[in-house]
This record gives structure tokens, C-alpha cells and sequence, in this order.
């Protein structure tokens, strides 16, 4: 056993680690982390492990951390198990905060095996190399469970690809098959696949299944496929059966037997061709290609073999064509150079949890990076707000509109109102107890319009109704002009604002990291040189 800046027994280590917790920024539930670095059979002993755990240790926490450090043997394999305090022994900060935020390759957890690695080739001790890309423990589960629609992506693109004559005819095929499919091969991503009906919702980059899965080798394997098929002068219908065969009626006939991947590990993909057609010679009893000699097949039609039912291409393929006599017509993919790599416009924040959402909704609405989000951040006034002029516009127009509603109201008041007053003062006012509302709406009306119809004169002379309703209409599709555009930046105002409080709490961290990392880092060169100097 060994510990650093802390008693080496659980109770002592435990009572040393809560005591620089209590002096630390408490903000999470985390106490401490668990390290296990395992050695194969007989390869180290225990003395050797400790060495090495202990190197690991000072590499990997840099001497800022509380650890206890412990050699197990009670296994075949000698293995350390090394606990360490979540939170830092000089600024308090949690190794959580410190080291494992952003992207995953970019967290300490990520340089640990490399760390580890990199000590046992020092020690000339054995590692493991990585065979394939891992899966996590969602994909791995539904695999066990045999619901992985990976492994059906899988099996299914497998399928199409041995009974395809090239690329292009893959892609149609896989239109005619249920696997929907975008092949961009200017794009960064080339090549995506989607099961239809399976409830899968998002379409699946190809290299994410595996490296035979890319376009190339996608086109690669198929090219060996029909070379190794050519060469034992077999075709893809000689390794399947009809649903009705042509030979002699058996009491039970087999159902068609539809081709699948080749089983694999759930942990491994597997490999498209050489798996596929060693499985399907060895049930038909055809000779591999290195033992078989080709021959030449005569133009006159085959005669099916009492043990083998031979069926042609065109019918093999017709249920998976609907019963169509051709395949449905695909666009063909046309290659074209990659463009040249672009600046990552949002590279600051890709670490930030869940980027990728917030960006796809920040790009939806126009806002297409990072210093484009922070005009709306901090409030920068953007061309295309045009808030103010709308309000304006919308002011000026709607007094005008008051104006013309005021002048039809007097115009529709004036005979009533001019019979008024051409009446004696003794019949007057028994006329306007009986005409009260047109006589009030006729001097409502004039009073409004003689209060307002000055600021719209021109030359001094009042404006006509028809002039004053040009202008209205002029003020409307000007207003009418601008609205797309304005709404468009509000649409963009209000998606920045619901993630502006989180975006700039992540840049103020990634801030006070970098000047965490720079004061340690002075520290750390006055503490190496103050050594030095004694």
C-alpha cells in the first residue's frame, strides 16, 4: 500500500480526505474517484505494480490530488486499485470541474489509458491494443437482448451489398430494400443509412458502423465480391432457394431463404464480405477461390441440380422490388472534390452540453456562429432589427387612418348637421334633441380633423382624402417590406435568448479554467524552481 498527503489505513485516509473537502467549493456530490489499472498473469509483481501505479499517479494527478494506492493479489492477474479525493488539495476546486468537462477526448479520463499505456511500454509490460471502436452500455445491452438496430443496419446493408453489382447499384438497391440512405461524397460525412419502419429516428453515419462500412470499402468489398463469385462461376441466386422449387415437390418445402450478415460478436461488427461468402459457399459445398479452378460455362441455360435449386437474379430480387419489374430509379451520386476545410465557426463551445442541439437550433434560424450569437448576447444593434421604424411606421399610418375615418365621419354628418344650423334658434334645438348623434358625430369629427389636419398640409393647402389614403397604403408596404426581415431577426432574438445565460456561464468557465491552469502552472515552476534552488 501507499498513500500521498494522507494516511495509507481507510479510516485515517477517509478523515484526511473529508478534511480538505470541508475546505472546498462543496458544489458537488462527488467524495472521490476509483482508479483499477490491471497487468496480465505473471507479468509484474506486486513491488513492480506498486512502482507503476505510483508513476501513474504522479502523472496523471500531478501531485494535487489525495490518493491511497493499493496492490491486490488475490487474483490471477496482479491489479491496483487507487482511490483518489474528488476535490483539489490548493484551490479546492473538484477534479470533476477542473478536468472532466467538454468533449469526451478531451477529459483527463481519456488520457488515462494512454497514461497507462505509455508506463507499462516503459517497463517493457504487455498492453492491450484496441480492436474496433467501442459502444456504450445502451448499445451494448440491446445487443445481448437481440434488439440492436445497429447490428439490423448491419446485417441488412450486408445483404444488399452481396447481391450489388457496384456503388451506384448498392445505393438503389438499398432504396428497394427499406434502408434509406444520403450520399454526399463532397460532404465531410459521406455516407448515412436510416431503417425505414424501424423506428429509427435519426439517420446513422456509415463509419459509426464499422470501417467496412464507408463508401470506399463499401465499393471495395463489392468489386471482391463479384470477383470471387466470377471466379467459382457462381452467381448470388445459386446461394439461395425459391419459395417453390422448380425440382421435384418434397413433402415439406423449405420456406425462401433470405440472406443475412454473418454472425458476429455483439461487440464487433464483423466483416461485409469475406465472412458473408465463405458461409454461403460452405452451405452450398462451393470451393473457396484459392482451391477452385474456373470454368467455362456454356451459353446454353443450366440445368438445376437435384441438390441445389437455381434461380435467376431478376427473380430472386423481385420481392424486394414490390413485384416492380425493375428497381425504381435513384439519383446517381456524382463525385466531386471535398471543399477545402472550413473554419469551425462554433469550435469554442463544442465542448458545452449539448452543443450540438443548441447549435443545430441557433443554425436553424440563421445564426450561423458564435460571433453572430454574441451580437444578440450582448445586445449589439443588428441591421436587421428594424423595432424601431416598424413602431414608427405602424404610429404614422394608423393616424392617418384615424384622420380618413374622421373625414368620412364628418362627410356622412354633414347634410344633417347643415339643416341644423340653417334652422331658426326656436326650431334648433328641438331639431338636435331629435339629431343628438349625427349633430355630436359631425362636431366630434371637425374638431379632431382641425386639430390634426395642419401637420399634413402641403402648400399650405389641406390634403385631399384620396392623397391622405396614398399615403397610408405608401406607409403600409413600407412597413410590409420590412416585416419578413424583421421577423426573421426576432425569431433569431428569441432562440439566442433562451440560450444566452448558458453560453456565456460556459465561456465565463472556460475563462476561469484557462486562468486556473495558468496560476498552477506558475506555482508549479515557482515550487520547481524553489527545489532547485535547495
Amino acid at each position: 500500500m501507499q498513500s500521498f498527503a494522507c494516511r495509507a489505513d481507510s479510516i485515517g485516509a477517509a478523515a484526511d480526505f473529508r478534511a480538505v473537502r470541508a475546505g472546498g467549493t462543496g458544489r458537488t456530490q462527488i467524495l472521490a474517484h476509483h482508479i483499477v489499472q490491471s497487468f496480465a498473469p505473471d507479468e509484474v509483481t506486486p513491488e513492480q505494480a506498486l512502482q507503476i501505479g505510483e508513476e501513474l499517479c504522479d502523472r496523471f494527478l500531478q501531485g494535487n490530488y489525495q490518493y491511497v494506492l493499493a496492490v491486490h493479489t488475490d487474483k490471477s492477474h496482479t491489479h491496483c486499485h487507487i482511490i483518489f479525493n474528488n476535490t483539489n488539495l490548493y484551490n479546492g476546486l473538484s477534479f470533476t470541474y477542473e478536468h472532466n468537462q467538454g468533449k469526451v477526448n478531451e477529459r483527463s479520463w481519456a488520457q488515462l489509458r494512454a497514461i497507462s499505456d505509455e508506463l507499462c511500454k516503459e517497463h517493457g509490460i504487455s498492453v492491450i491494443e484496441p480492436k474496433a471502436k467501442g459502444v456504450s452500455h445502451f448499445e451494448r445491452d440491446m445487443q445481448l437482448q437481440g434488439k440492436s438496430w445497429k447490428d439490423k443496419l448491419r446485417a441488412k446493408i450486408a445483404e444488399v451489398a452481396f447481391y450489388s453489382k457496384d456503388f451506384a447499384d448498392f445505393l438503389r438497391n438499398c432504396s428497394a430494400s427499406g434502408i434509406e440512405y444520403v450520399y454526399k461524397p463532397q460532404n465531410k460525412v459521406k455516407l448515412k443509412f436510416r431503417l425505414s419502419g424501424e423506428g429509427q429516428q435519426k439517420f446513422t453515419r456509415a463509419d459509426t458502423l464499422g470501417a467496412d462500412y464507408t463508401p470506399e470499402r463499401i465499393a471495395e468489398q463489392i468489386a471482391e465480391i463479384q470477383e470471387k463469385l466470377s471466379a467459382t462461376n457462381v452467381t448470388p441466386d445459386m446461394l439461395t432457394e425459391p419459395p417453390k422449387p422448380v425440382a421435384a415437390p418434397k413433402p415439406n418445402p423449405k420456406p425462401t431463404q433470405t440472406v443475412t450478415a454473418p454472425t458476429t460478436s455483439p461487440s464487433e461488427p464483423g466483416h461485409l464480405i469475406s465472412d458473408l461468402i465463405r458461409s454461403k459457399m460452405r452451405e452450398k459445398g462451393i470451393s473457396q477461390v484459392p482451391t477452385f479452378t474456373p470454368t467455362i460455362t456454356p451459353p446454353t441455360a443450366p440445368k438445376p441440380e437435384p441438390d441445389r435449386t437455381v434461380i435467376t437474379a431478376e427473380e430472386f430480387l423481385a420481392p424486394l422490388y414490390d413485384e416492380r419489374e425493375t428497381p425504381p430509379p435513384a439519383p446517381e451520386p456524382t463525385e466531386s472534390k471535398a471543399p477545402e476545410k472550413k473554419i469551425d465557426e462554433w469550435a469554442t463551445i463544442r465542448g458545452m452540453r449539448d452543443s450540438d442541439k443548441i447549435i443545430a437550433e441557433l443554425e436553424a434560424v440563421g445564426i450561423m456562429s458564435l460571433s453572430e450569437f454574441g451580437g444578440f448576447m450582448h445586445n449589439i444593434h443588428s441591421p436587421e432589427d428594424h423595432t424601431d421604424e416598424v413602431v414608427e411606421l405602424k404610429a404614422q399610418y394608423t393616424a392617418i387612418d384615424k384622420l380618413l375615418a374622421m373625414m368620412k365621419q364628418r362627410s356622412d354628418n354633414s347634410a344633417t348637421y347643415k339643416e341644423y344650423q340653417e334652422r331658426s334658434a326656436f326650431t334648433q334645438k328641438h331639431f338636435r334633441k331629435k339629431n343628438a348623434a349625427a349633430i355630436d358625430a359631425y362636431e366630434e369629427a371637425d374638431k379632431y380633423i382641425t386639430e390634426h389636419i395642419k401637420a399634413y398640409y402641403v402648400d399650405g393647402k389641406a390634403p385631399k382624402r384620396s392623397e391622405l389614403a396614398a399615403l397610408s397604403k405608401q406607409l403600409k408596404d413600407k412597413r410590409k417590406a420590412i416585416m419578413p426581415e424583421h421577423k426573421a431577426y426576432l425569431l433569431k432574438h428569441d432562440t439566442a435568448f433562451r440560450y444566452t445565460r448558458q453560453v456565456r456561464q460556459y465561456l465565463n468557465e472556460q475563462y476561469m479554467k484557462r486562468e486556473r491552469e495558468k496560476s498552477r502552472q506558475r506555482t508549479q515552476a515557482k515550487r520547481r524552481n524553489k527545489n532547485a534552488l535547495e
